[in-house]
C-alpha cells in the first residue's frame, strides 16, 4: 500500500474555486472611503480617542493615535479593528472590503483630497 502525504500551509484556505489566499491580517482601504468611514466612527463615538477605545486600543495617553495613523494613510487597518469598526457602525464588513486597495494607491495627495472633502483637513500632517 502506498500513502501520499500533502503538506499544506495553514495560511492557505481552500475555496470552491480551488486554492485561494487566506484573508489578509491588514487591509488598505481607498482614501476616500477610509476617511469617510473613520469620520462616521468619530461622529458616533464623539472623539478620535473614544473611537480608539471603542475599537480596542488601550493606550492610556492617546488611544486614538493608531486611528490617526490609519486616517492619514500611514498604516493599514488591522483586520480585527476593521471588524470592530464595522460592528460599531453597523456597516457590513463585506461592503467595507469592496474598497480594499493596494498600499501604493494610498498617496498623500489622495488622502489630502479625501480629508478636504470630508472637512477634516486639520488631520493632515505637515
Amino acid at each position: 500500500m502506498i500513502v501520499f502525504a500533502v503538506l499544506v500551509s495553514e495560511n492557505i484556505a481552500i475555496s470552491n474555486n480551488g486554492w485561494a489566499r487566506a484573508p489578509p491580517d491588514k487591509v488598505w482601504l481607498s482614501s476616500g472611503f477610509r476617511v469617510m468611514l473613520i469620520k462616521m466612527g468619530i461622529d458616533k463615538a464623539g472623539s478620535v480617542n473614544q473611537l480608539g477605545r471603542e475599537l480596542g486600543y488601550r493606550s492610556r495617553v492617546h488611544p486614538g493615535w493608531s486611528i490617526r495613523q490609519i486616517l492619514v494613510g500611514k498604516q493599514p487597518f488591522p483586520m480585527d479593528r476593521l471588524r470592530a469598526i464595522a460592528e460599531f457602525l453597523e456597516y457590513p464588513l463585506e461592503d467595507i472590503l469592496r474598497h480594499q486597495t493596494n498600499h501604493s494607491s494610498v498617496t498623500v495627495e489622495s488622502t489630502r483630497r479625501a480629508l478636504e472633502a470630508n472637512g477634516m483637513l486639520f488631520y493632515m500632517p505637515r
